[in-house]
């Protein structure tokens, strides 16, 4: 299906330029809006930067690693340097895609119609279903983690998932509605079609490096499988996605390829 445009969204359809300085660009947006990192601020609408979310997600993965390789130095165990991973990673991120599934998780939980569904996602604090979602989630992560154990498994794990997990958001972006008139998707605007395409093919190039052809190849379909479904089910019940289904996305789609490392390596 394909999203409705919205006024006020920057032109989805004009072809992104993909020369050097454009690309910088590019990263500077996706690495201003994924992460806390003091990097120059642009002015250019997020989707135009979306073929380089697995670009800023391979870093972010990067990142992670060197936090468990860290605490491996240090003299920490296997599960307490997966943790220290996990937390650095949140704090790297500002913990953005966290609260996005915390809050899909609350709307889930919620009883009413789509206005309502809506007003609890906009909600500040986090219910009983969102700190669950958190909490299961986490403790996933780190135990896939300190189960990989070793730091070049990890490292394949870690890249590979943030990779994939951001370079899937652009097909969310563009293939369906938005749910509300305002807020940070709106802003954020919509990918072209080619970019929606390029930034797959590179999350799964990114896995294939990092895990080889046949993990890249089953993590980057459950990545999509994960991102279908949780956009269907927001499509479904707020009528479109928001930044907040975008985060939830994200999330899932790490937690899913970094079991697909554990189960396939």
């Amino acid at each position: 299906m394909v999203a409705e445009g919205s006024a006020g969204t920057p032109h989805a359809d004009e072809i992104p330029s993909f020369r050097l300085y454009g690309l910088w660009r590019d990263f500077l947006t996706g690495l201003s809006f994924f992460t806390r990192l003091p990097v120059p601020a642009t002015d250019q609408p997020l989707a135009e930067a979306a073929l380089l979310f697995p670009v800023v997600g391979a870093f972010v993965g990067l990142c992670a690693a060197a936090f468990y390789v860290l605490g491996l130095w240090i003299g920490f165990s296997a599960l307490m340097s997966a943790i220290l991973a996990v937390a650095g990673t949140a704090l790297l991120t500002g913990a953005l895609h966290d609260d996005g599934l915390a809050d899909y998780a609350d709307m889930l939980g919620v009883r009413g119609d789509r206005l309502r569904k809506l007003a609890v996602m906009r909600n500040s604090t986090i219910g009983s279903y969102g700190t669950l979602a958190l909490v299961f989630v986490n403790l996933l992560k780190v135990a896939a983690l300190a189960d990989l154990a070793l730091p070049g498994q990890v490292f394949g794990a870690l890249v590979a998932a943030h990779a994939l997990s951001r370079g899937v958001l652009p097909f969310i972006m563009r293939s369906y509605p938005l749910a509300r008139s305002n807020g940070l998707a709106v802003h954020a605007g919509k990918p072209h079609v080619r970019t929606t395409y390029a930034a797959l093919a590179l999350g799964a190039l990114f896995a294939g490096l990092v895990g080889g052809p046949g993990i890249a190849i089953v993590a980057s379909v459950a990545a999509f499988v994960v991102a279908f479904l949780v956009a269907h089910v927001a499509h479904r019940q707020l009528g479109g996605y928001t930044g907040d289904v975008l985060g939830a996305a994200e999330q899932l789609i790490e937690v899913t390829v970094i079991l697909n490392f554990v189960s396939l390596v």
